[in-house]
């Protein structure tokens, strides 16, 4: 059997290359709907473990990754008809460690309107990344070591298009034609 693209598609990372990388695997069950985010954190954010939904709704965990550092906890759990449309994000430098970049701040906007975040102090370059027209960031992936070095997301467009025969002409008759009747 060939499988086809995967329906997400990988955007970032965006930090610096410090701590090992951390992912899921998107070729045998790609995430269909983000469930929950688990996060500690306190100057930065220090780990990152978040649950999801398969196609078929089977569920699947990831993490935690990074480390048990961070004064806070909070666990994000997204009820039934929310998901996530928005994320934003720091990153800079944690001066009490003397790292010059590393994931300073996490924030997460859904459709209901409900902003949970920022977590961390924030401190450096500020990102964001809306997702339109219906989509979702539905995972994520990251480097960590005690804390989080850099971050990415994985992003499902609303409606992910499969390939459908194409109805047979009659002879002299338009695909129009055939539609309309048929």
């Amino acid at each position: 059997m060939v499988q086809g693209p995967s329906p997400v598609v990988k955007l970032g990372a965006w930090g610096s290359d410090g701590g090992a990388a951390h992912d899921i695997d998107v070729t045998a069950a790609p995430p269909h709907r983000l469930e929950s985010i688990a996060l500690r954190w306190g100057k930065v954010i220090d780990s990152l473990a978040f649950t999801y939904t398969d196609k078929d709704g089977q569920p699947h965990a990831a993490g935690p990754w990074g480390g048990a550092g961070g004064v806070s906890e909070d666990l994000i759990t997204l009820a039934p008809s929310e998901y996530v449309t928005e994320v934003g994000w720091t990153v800079g430098p944690f001066k009490l460690k003397e790292i010059k970049a590393c994931v300073t701040s996490l924030k997460f906007v859904t459709n209901l309107g409900t902003t949970y975040g920022p977590f961390g102090n924030g401190d450096g370059t500020h990102h964001s990344l809306p997702v339109l027209d219906a989509g979702s960031v539905v995972g994520m992936f990251c480097r960590a070591e005690d804390f989080l070095h850099a971050i990415g997301f994985y992003v499902r467009p609303l409606a992910i298009v499969e390939p459908t025969a194409s109805p047979a002409k009659p002879e002299g008759e338009s695909l129009l034609a055939v539609a309309i009747e048929g």
